[in-house]
């Protein structure tokens, strides 16, 4: 089941300035805009508290022969997540048949949703089916008000809310897919041969001597790279060097490490998991690289990465590489983790084989990390479908499957936030 979680914080833009909502089509214009997509055969629920509007909360409708006690139970526990809430609004995105005004589409769970919910005191207020024809209130069966099979799409794209949005800059995409959606392949052949040569090359000394040291270090003045078009482009050779490091998993496993924590971080941690070494053996590199790195010599250890403070005999040595992917740290740098979001994104583009199914599913990690399961999802069926049983896509897929929320996701304080905005 792939989950989508959204928060409004004080951080979205314009905090003092919130939307009216005045009308269902306005709800309805709003959640394609906070999710970034339009959802399709999904349940979307809608935090309130009083008349403001808190986490927004996507999930996959579920198989006709799931439990429906186990999913309502999923969702109360989600949206526990907002403490502040008082109450749930629902959108039920589906092209199920509705033949009659009072038999709409997944009735049993919906009741069932209905009892959990107000027993968490979490009541559902209100609710709309969604979909590619028409919109209607689920609940109601007044023809005068709810008139069969329901009101045109045109209504929600029509709506003052959705007019608001799109005049503030809001896009969205047309699908989960196309949200999702990597670069066009641009001349990527030379990359990919030099990659294949350096793997050939180093074949199980990544881990073993500085090129792993060195990675770390090259991959970490990659993704600070900035937008500005005057920075010089990045060398074929360094991008080559990059990928084929991926092909190491303690590499591609420290990335994540310092994606999220910073380069410091994640070397010390490597050192004191025993997945790079303290005092490697030197080995060349490309003339580029090595070229790159000269640049970068005030980035570079002298004799070898930091060694970590001395730990007690019981200490788990590999605590921040778990804490990492399980996403237990404190507070996260969402601004370092986006900005490799869009390196990571744009490497996919140019690489092949192993190294775009370690970037594939990295960029998985991220979406789970941020609350975007249905994004996760999608990132790492990629991985598996670029490189088949590829063992770090197979484990996050086991851990997005299970509808697991990552810990930063569920608190408002420390959970990533898009370019929202605040609703009244």
């Amino acid at each position: 089941m792939s989950v989508t979680v959204v928060f409004m914080t004080a951080n979205a833009p314009n905090p003092e300035a919130p939307i009216k909502v005045s009308t269902p089509a306005d709800i309805l214009s709003y959640v394609p805009h906070i999710l970034g997509f339009q959802p399709r055969e999904s349940l979307v629920f809608l935090t309130m508290s009083g008349k403001r509007m808190g986490a927004t909360l996507r999930l996959d409708l579920p198989p006709a022969d799931s439990d429906p006690l186990d999913y309502a139970s999923t969702v109360r526990d989600y949206l526990e997540s907002d403490s502040s809430a008082d109450g749930v609004l629902m959108a039920v995105y589906t092209d199920a048949e509705w033949a009659e005004p009072g038999s709409p589409p997944y009735a049993p769970l919906i009741h069932c949703l209905d009892l959990v919910l107000d027993a968490a005191g979490l009541p559902l207020l209100d609710g709309w089916l969604v979909s590619s024809s028409h919109w209607r209130d689920y609940f109601c069966e007044d023809a005068s008000c709810c008139p069969w099979p329901g009101h045109p799409l045109a209504r929600i794209t029509e709506s003052v809310l959705n007019a608001e949005l799109v005049y503030q800059g809001s896009t969205y995409a047309a699908s989960l897919a196309a949200a999702v959606g990597t670069p066009d392949p641009g001349h990527s052949e030379e990359i990919n041969q030099l990659a294949a040569s350096y793997v050939e090359q180093w074949c199980g000394r990544w881990d073993k001597t500085s090129l792993g040291r060195d990675s770390l270090i090259l991959w970490d003045a990659f993704l600070s790279r900035t937008a500005d078009p005057q920075e010089p482009a990045v060398s074929p050779q360094v991008v080559a060097f990059l990928l084929a490091g991926l092909t190491s998993a303690p590499v591609r496993d420290s990335l994540i490490v310092l994606a999220a924590a910073g380069p410091d971080a994640a070397q010390e941690a490597a050192v004191a998991a025993g997945v790079l070494p303290a005092d490697p053996e030197e080995e060349e590199l490309p003339y580029a690289c090595d070229a790159l790195m000269t640049g970068l010599q005030a980035l570079r250890p002298t004799g070898g990465l930091p060694r970590p403070a001395d730990q007690e005999d019981n200490e788990d040595p590999s605590t921040l590489f778990r804490d990492v992917f399980l996403a237990t740290l404190s507070v996260p740098d969402w601004d370092r983790l986006d900005a490799a979001h869009t390196r990571f994104l744009g490497l996919t583009a140019v690489a092949s084989g192993e190294p775009r199914a370690a970037l594939l599913s990295i960029l998985g990690w991220l979406e789970w990390a941020r609350g975007r399961g249905s994004r996760a999802h999608h990132y790492l069926q990629e991985a598996l479908d670029e490189a088949p049983g590829y063992t770090l896509a197979e484990l996050l897929m086991t851990l997005v499957g299970t509808g697991s929320l990552a810990p930063w996701a569920r608190r408002r304080e420390t959970a990533w936030t898009s370019e929202s905005r605040s609703v009244a």
